[in-house]
């Protein structure tokens, strides 16, 4: 117990609702050591979230934590935190015990500059001025590698002006550039970048314990990578203790010491990282293993979380039968890629190129940002090519610019035979081409009307485009829709707001098919689900491509979910295209360097799935 830091006992965390309570955290139990990294691991709802408020002293109305413990061993006495009081938490909060959130541009102030808002932390925890707490956020902001340090900066200045180089104007310098840095806004920064500013106003205050929930979710591969050296090296810099909670156990194996895994509320499953991993007892932990796509081979379908357990009145079972998951040899995967590339293509891009203006003096557009730069491409009928590359690369660009969203600046989009480019927007021709060329969006959420049912939301591409006729027609048909793509037909006049994520993409892939098109993009459609739900919805695309003969472009910053969907795949960087070539092609022998960072970036337990 010496080395305990935090010790939760029996924590219980209620919700009150119309209907009856709903218990998030049920009876649950665990110890965090002194320098430890604690993984706690499952899907939305699971309670993960919930438990990291509790242990922060932020569960508000209508929840409330009704039982348990949360002892925390600072170097003075052990202290039960949810003894004390509102004023004497806060010393705690964010002093001795940090937290990062998930979604670093809802938890910062868009008003307030960076500099302001790491200060304000520094300032409220500890008796300094703001000359020594703007000392510290610098300090903090080289600590996470957000900006560089002063021999960094002092080369800078020397390859700026390399015949000014006495030290009163080098510290000018460096001093200007600092300050500058502390006044940029969160609009200013990527996601990455973001996320460091979050770290860096999380450890401002030098706390024991620090709580990353769902920190990588929304970031590409390589930038996740770094995040989690950086979390790693603060950790054993600092012997700072971490729990970071994802829904990925691949992303658990690259920086967890032990793990827990929450299903409804309760730890099912608690041990060493690789106990877990390589030798998991629960079933629920065995498909959230098998659920995540795999890189060494290809799955004609992906194994689900149901196909390891049942839940019965509470009580989970699992499931004795073997599971079967259907591999397909590298020898079919050629012959079908042989006989798509003999078609006539589909769609062909040539040459396109899409620049966003970039004003200069009085207005004027001084030159074009390409975010898609002259590239060239075939998709066939039936094919799925995935699109893979790092957030700005110009993967949505290019699939807004297919779909006459945005217009090319240069370049030719052929679409059965004629070039949609070229039409003008009110074109009768262009209008009656959209039936056939349908998107799904990255986010549920944003992707349907609040304010309407989702039968209306699915039947109004019908409504729009004259077709499906009459309404109890399109109705029908509706339906029909719901219930392929695996929801109750009725619930047809349901709200977004009633459905999970995983449903609402499932409402939104509806919607698509209700016109009945050739040709769907799918752009970042599985990125925000848990695997296991992204696993539904990725063997739903593969079903309904088969059923209806889709062709597909799928996109994803996630090279594993694209190899398992793609015949081919295109890796695209800065606008342009790597390369193009067969998954295995892509993971085996990358013949670019910026495809062979992306794969090194994949963190490892995702690799290889036992």
């Amino acid at each position: 117990m010496k080395d305990t830091v935090l010790n939760v006992r029996n924590l219980q965390v209620q919700f009150t609702t119309q209907e009856k309570p709903v218990i998030a955290v049920d009876n649950l139990s665990f110890q965090l050591q002194k320098g430890q990294t604690l993984g706690i691991v499952g899907e939305s709802g699971s309670g993960k979230s919930v438990t990291s408020l509790a242990i922060m002293g932020l569960i508000s109305y209508p929840g409330k934590i009704t039982n348990g413990e949360i002892w925390f061993h600072p170097e003075e006495t052990p202290v039960n935190l949810l003894t004390l009081s509102e004023e004497k938490r806060r010393h705690y909060r964010g002093g001795k015990i940090a937290m990062i959130f998930q979604e670093p541009m809802s938890s910062l102030n868009p008003v307030y500059n960076i500099g302001f808002q790491i200060t304000e932390a520094i300032r409220l925890h500890q008796n300094v001025s703001q000359v020594e707490a703007e000392r510290q956020a610098i300090a903090r902001l080289q600590e996470v590698k957000l900006l560089p340090h002063d021999e960094e900066l002092k080369q800078q200045y020397l390859q700026l002006f390399p015949h000014q180089n006495n030290d009163r104007d080098i510290q000018t310098y460096l001093n200007q550039q600092k300050r500058d840095y502390l006044k940029r806004y969160p609009h200013q920064l990527s996601g990455g970048q973001l996320q460091r500013v979050m770290i860096a106003m999380a450890i401002s205050c030098n706390p024991t314990v620090l709580i990353a929930d769902e920190p990588t979710t929304a970031l590409d591969v390589t930038v996740q990578a770094t995040i989690l050296d950086l979390l790693r090296d603060l950790c054993s810099s600092r012997s700072m203790s971490l729990i970071f909670i994802t829904h990925d156990l691949g992303v658990i194996a690259e920086i967890a010491d032990a793990v827990a895994v929450m299903y409804q509320g309760k730890i099912v499953e608690y041990g060493a990282i690789n106990q877990i991993l390589y030798n998991p007892q629960h079933p629920y932990t065995k498909g959230l293993l098998a659920c995540r796509p795999r890189l060494d081979i290809q799955l004609k379908l992906l194994p689900t979380v149901a196909d390891f357990m049942e839940v019965e009145n509470g009580e989970i079972r699992e499931k004795v039968a073997t599971i079967k998951t259907e591999e397909i040899e590298p020898k079919q995967q050629e012959e079908r890629r042989a006989q798509l590339v003999a078609q006539d293509p589909l769609i062909s891009v040539k040459n396109l190129q899409v620049g966003f203006p970039q004003r200069g003096m009085f207005g004027a557009t001084k030159r074009y940002f390409m975010a898609v730069n002259n590239i060239s491409f075939d998709v066939y009928p039936g094919e799925t090519l995935g699109l893979v590359g790092e957030s700005g690369c110009g993967k949505s660009t290019l699939a807004r610019t297919l779909l006459r969203l945005i217009p090319a600046l240069q370049g030719k989009i052929i679409f059965r035979g004629e070039n949609i480019a070229s039409l003008p927007e009110r074109d009768k021709r262009l209008r009656s081409l959209r039936r056939e060329l349908q998107i799904v969006f990255q986010n549920p959420y944003n992707s349907l009307n609040p304010r309407i049912s989702i039968g209306n939301a699915i039947m109004e591409p019908m409504v729009i485009h004259k077709t499906g006729g009459n309404d109890s027609k399109r109705k029908e048909r509706v339906r029909y829709l719901l219930e392929r793509v695996g929801l109750n037909p009725n619930w047809i006049n349901r709200y977004p707001h009633e459905f999970s994520g995983g449903q609402r993409q499932r409402v939104c892939i509806a919607r698509a098919l209700a016109l009945n098109p050739q040709f769907i993009i799918c752009d970042e459609s599985v990125s925000a689900l848990d695997v296991s739900v992204q696993a539904q919805v990725l063997n739903l695309l593969k079903e309904l491509q088969e059923e209806f003969g889709l062709t597909y472009i799928f996109i994803s910053h996630d090279l594993s979910v694209v190899k398992f969907m793609s015949d081919r795949i295109m890796v695209m960087n800065k606008g342009k295209i790597e390369e193009i070539a067969s998954p295995q092609q892509i993971y085996l022998s990358p013949q670019s360097a910026y495809t062979r960072q992306l794969i090194a970036s994949i963190p490892q337990g995702a690799k290889h799935n036992n």
